[in-house]
Parts: C-alpha cells; sequence; structure tokens
C-alpha cells in the first residue's frame, strides 16, 4: 500500500494536499473516487519528487503539479488504511482517488473550516474542474455534513456532483444500527447528496464487512 499527493507547503501556518492517490497491490487501475471534506492527518515520508515516477505510469486520472508544488509520498493514515482494507476485500489492486471539498491540511475539521472562512482566497483551498479526473469509475460522495452552514463549500458538492456521470454516482449512507453501505446515490432538490464521511463510521463500527461495495 502507498499514497502520493499532490503537495504545497509554501504558504505561512497552513498547509494544502490534493490530488491523493492511494494505490495497493500491483495493479494502477482506478477503482473508485470518493469525495470527502479535506485532508486530514497524513504527512509526507520524505521530501523525495515522485512527480516523474508517478508520469511514467501514464495514468489517466494523473494531474501535472503547479509552481511550488510536486507530488510527494506519504504516510498512511487511519481513514486511508481503513479505505484500502475495505476495498482489498473485492480486489487484489488497485487505486483509490481522494478529491476533498477543500484542500487545507488539518485533521481537526472544526479548526479546518474556521481556517477556511480566513483563507477562502488562496488559491490552493479548491479543486479546479478540470483537475477532477474522475476516468468513469465510481463517484462515491462521503463528506459529511459538518459544513452545513457553509454555502461556499455546499457549492463545492454540487460541483462534484455534477461532474460525475448519473450512473456512476454512490454515497456512503446509513442503512440500520451500525450498518453502513455504499448505495447509488440521486441529486436532491438542492443539487446535493446526503452521505457520512467515513472516520464517522469507522469510529463507531470498526467492522468493514458491512461496507457493500459497488
Amino acid at each position: 500500500m502507498q499514497c502520493f499527493c499532490r503537495w504545497d507547503d509554501k504558504s505561512p501556518n497552513i498547509s494544502f494536499r490534493d490530488q491523493t492517490i492511494l494505490q495497493f497491490g500491483d495493479s494502477w487501475d482506478l477503482l473508485a473516487n470518493f469525495v470527502l471534506l479535506n485532508p486530514g492527518s497524513a504527512v509526507p515520508s520524505n521530501n523525495e519528487d515522485k512527480t516523474d515516477y508517478l508520469k511514467s505510469k501514464s495514468l489517466p486520472f494523473f494531474v501535472e503539479p503547479g509552481s511550488n508544488e510536486k507530488y510527494l509520498k506519504f504516510k498512511i493514515d487511519p481513514l486511508m488504511n481503513s479505505l484500502v482494507k475495505l476495498f482489498s476485500q473485492e480486489y487484489t489492486g488497485g487505486v483509490i482517488k481522494i478529491y476533498n471539498l477543500f484542500n487545507l491540511k488539518n485533521q481537526n475539521s472544526v479548526q479546518a473550516l474556521e481556517q477556511l472562512t480566513i483563507h477562502d482566497e488562496h488559491k490552493k483551498m479548491f479543486t479546479i474542474d478540470s483537475e477532477v479526473k474522475y476516468c468513469n469509475a465510481p463517484v462515491i460522495i462521503a463528506s459529511g455534513s459538518i459544513f452545513e452552514n457553509s454555502s461556499r463549500l455546499k457549492d463545492e458538492l454540487r460541483k462534484y456532483i455534477e461532474l460525475a456521470l448519473k450512473q456512476n454516482l454512490y454515497r456512503l449512507a446509513k442503512t440500520g444500527n451500525k450498518q453502513f453501505e455504499i448505495i447509488k446515490a440521486v441529486q436532491e432538490s438542492t443539487g446535493l447528496v446526503e452521505s457520512y464521511h467515513p472516520s464517522h463510521t469507522f469510529k463507531n463500527d470498526k467492522r468493514l464487512n458491512e461496507f457493500i461495495i459497488p
């Protein structure tokens, strides 16, 4: 299992991580895209630039780094580990791509939302449409609802939903007592999709076999 992210830590007191690539086994086929809230606790393993390594793979979902950016190998945080364990029940290898409603790294979601209001004009805060490359793989909305008072983040969620093919759209839903499944999603009249964040579901029920993979 390995993780690569596009990394920009040039701004004082804040860091931005995006284009997260989780890969396990021998395959680099894209299994699924997750849309989460914001990057959490994972940090670079070292400062070795892995951009050329990823380019050599000719990955259709690869996005070029910009100025002051490069791809680094990252340590695996608990959420990433849980996602890979989930998919490894059905697949011997592949890639899980993670997108976030905003790219500011902070594992404390409440603090991250507070920082968002201060730095919302930063050019790295949000992923632009052209850098969302689902490549016809399932798109799983799992951003939770902690941001429900933010019109800006609701707009970002609508963007990710509308960029997905309707037949590829799923959500992480609660379907019973301590029972969570990845199920087909349909946009509500607001253009949004209700979902749970994986950290919540893993926290409340460690039995990963209770998740259903599309």
